[in-house]
């Protein structure tokens, strides 16, 4: 089963609409590359998708490659609602 990341500030993700998801803010990335690398494979997001994918270009530079671009909090909730079907 993927983790889903959530790239948002902590102030957004404290506002964001899914649940059971893990928030490792953008800015803090590079600190925590060992952490994320045990966690895949991810599911990338954040509210509005624009550093979701800055994340997952970061990310795969460094050797991370079992990660998926989900976008915004609303694709993602619909991607996780169609995959419990």
């Amino acid at each position: 089963m993927a983790t889903i990341l959530d790239v948002s500030t902590k102030g957004r993700f404290l506002k964001s609409p899914i649940k059971g998801t893990t928030n490792i803010p953008y800015d803090e990335i590079k600190h925590n590359l060992e952490k994320i690398k045990s966690m895949q494979p991810l599911i990338i997001c954040c509210s509005t998708g624009e550093l979701s994918k800055w994340a997952c270009g970061f990310l795969k530079k460094n050797g991370i490659e079992e990660i998926h671009n989900s976008g915004n909090w609303e694709t993602t909730s619909f991607i996780i609602q169609n995959s419990q079907k």
